[in-house]
């Protein structure tokens, strides 16, 4: 016969739809709950203090170091013209600083942010001298030294782990172990060194490099800003340098043949004074004919060379430091969190072996 409290739970639990629980069976199943967990607490506070003290341990040997971040701001401008502040504002879009859209150029869009990791303008900042701590190092050394890659990407290379370079070189100069050892280290500094606008609305851009020295990082991104400048500037200059170059030869190719023309009309006229026989005449005429076109075409070209100069120096960009790099250097300690991982673990971990044991002891009495 049924009582009177078993009566109202199969009435209530009739009455309720069947994704509800009715109170009775919520507080059954809490009263349930609080059993298991009595019986089973031991083995879930053993491996959360296991996964614990492993976490601790692996926080404790963790070989991460604290990393100094390097950060020199600057603004690119000094170009005048149109082509050239078209570039400009192409370069300003590549950060959000405006909508033009991209273009097949060097300094242009996303271009330049890799550009300022390319292999050629790394190796063009790692390959000269610095002097740091009073003493002039080549800084491809110093970052081999001081980096960590020695203790982490070549930790199990040793031809790597012993290598320098003993001078700088170019890289149609390097051999198979410093084509490796620079492979590495540009590998390396992709992750390190980066880009971005100092505000969205700002031609301001902050060059920075993450290493774990101070020395380094610092100099690091002091000589690459200088790399970056010179670079740009060879480039963005080419075909006036390649137009000057053209017009010196010219000037001089002129001034040769002038000067021979010169010479020679002298020289005529000191031997033929008292000549005035025709042919004697038009010689002359001649001689006089020459110079004078090669004379204009001497001052045309020099008037051209010395305008092309002017423009060279227009259109030179120029890299204005704004903020240059300040000690100390702002500093990151990387977060250890295996110990609360650990603890988050063996909780978990613990609620399923406890619902594999309690599983299976439920089946052993069924059976």
């Amino acid at each position: 016969m049924n009582t009177p409290n078993q009566i109202n739970s199969q009435v209530g639990s009739a009455n309720l739809p069947p994704d509800q629980l009715s109170p009775n069976e919520v507080i059954a199943r809490a009263k349930k709950f609080q059993y298991i967990a009595k019986r089973n607490w031991k083995i879930a506070v053993a491996l959360i203090i296991i996964s614990g003290a492993i976490g601790y341990w692996i926080d404790k040997s963790s070989t991460k170091k604290t990393v100094y971040v390097g950060k020199i701001v600057f603004n690119l401008g000094g170009g005048s013209g149109s082509s050239q502040m078209a570039d400009l504002g192409a370069l300003a879009s590549a950060f959000g600083l405006g909508q033009a859209a991209p273009e097949a150029n060097l300094f242009t869009g996303e271009n330049f942010m890799l550009y300022t990791k390319s292999v050629p303008v790394i190796e063009k900042t790692l390959m000269k001298t610095v002097v740091i701590n009073k003493k002039p190092t080549l800084l491809v050394n110093y970052y081999i030294e001081h980096s960590g890659i020695l203790d982490k990407e070549w930790e199990k290379n040793e031809p790597l782990r012993r290598f320098r370079f003993k001078q700088a070189k170019k890289r149609e100069d390097y051999n198979e172990l410093e084509i490796a050892a620079m492979a590495g280290i540009h590998g390396r500094l992709v992750d390190e060194l980066y880009i971005k606008p100092l505000e969205r609305k700002s031609s301001f851009m902050a060059l920075n490099a993450a290493m774990e020295n101070v020395a380094l990082a610092k100099t690091f991104v002091e000589t690459h800003i200088v790399t970056i400048e010179d670079d740009y500037r060879l480039k963005q200059t080419k075909k006036t340098q390649e137009m000057q170059k053209f017009l010196e030869h010219r000037v001089d190719s002129l001034f040769r043949r002038l000067s021979g023309t010169e010479d020679q009309l002298a020289s005529y006229i000191n031997q033929n004074q008292q000549v005035v026989v025709a042919e004697g005449q038009l010689r002359q005429a001649r001689l006089n004919r020459t110079s004078g076109f090669l004379n204009q075409q001497y001052y045309t070209a020099v008037t051209s060379l010395d305008n092309l100069k002017l423009s060279l120096i227009r259109e030179q960009p120029l890299f204005t430091i704004i903020e240059p790099v300040i000690l100390p250097l702002y500093s990151t300690t990387p977060p250890k969190i295996a110990m609360q991982a650990g603890f988050a673990i063996g909780l978990v971990l613990s609620i399923v072996i406890i619902f594999i044991r309690e599983t299976l002891r439920k089946s052993a009495m069924t059976n």
